[in-house]
C-alpha cells in the first residue's frame, strides 16, 4: 500500500490591510474607514497600511489609483515572514473620487482596498 502526503506551501497573506491618518511604531494610529470628506484650505495625507505574511523576498507594490486610472505605484521589498509596510498619498480639493490600492506580487493583485474622497462643499 502506497500512501502521500502532500504538504501544501505556505499561502502568501495579507493579514492585515487599511487605511489611516498616520503610522507610528510600524502600526496604523486609527483606522479612517470608507469616506474621506475634503477639508478646503488643507492637505490630506492618506496612509494605506499592510501586514504581510510569507511573502519574504518578494516585491510587493501598492498601486494607487483615482477612479480606475493608476496614480503612482510604490514597490516594497519584503524581507521577512511578517512584514508591514505602508505608503501614503496627498489628498486636495479637486483629487475627490473613488480612490483604490492594490497591493500587487508578481503581477498579480493579491487585495485591494477603497475609499471615497468626497467634497460635500455647497455654493
Amino acid at each position: 500500500m502506497l500512501s502521500f502526503c502532500l504538504v501544501q506551501p505556505a499561502m502568501a497573506l495579507v493579514a492585515r490591510a487599511q487605511f489611516a491618518n498616520d503610522v507610528v511604531d510600524r502600526e496604523p494610529v486609527n483606522d479612517i474607514g470608507d469616506t474621506i470628506k475634503v477639508i478646503y484650505g488643507e492637505i490630506q495625507r492618506v496612509y494605506f497600511f499592510t501586514d504581510l505574511r510569507d511573502m519574504s523576498g518578494h516585491k510587493v507594490i501598492h498601486r494607487w489609483l483615482l477612479n480606475g486610472e493608476i496614480q503612482v505605484e510604490l514597490p516594497f521589498d519584503i524581507g521577512g515572514d511578517r512584514w508591514r509596510v505602508w505608503s501614503s498619498k496627498k489628498l486636495m480639493p479637486g483629487f475627490d473620487g473613488l480612490w483604490t490600492v492594490e497591493i500587487v506580487d508578481n503581477g498579480t493583485v493579491i487585495e485591494s482596498r477603497s475609499f471615497n474622497y468626497v467634497d460635500d462643499f455647497e455654493y
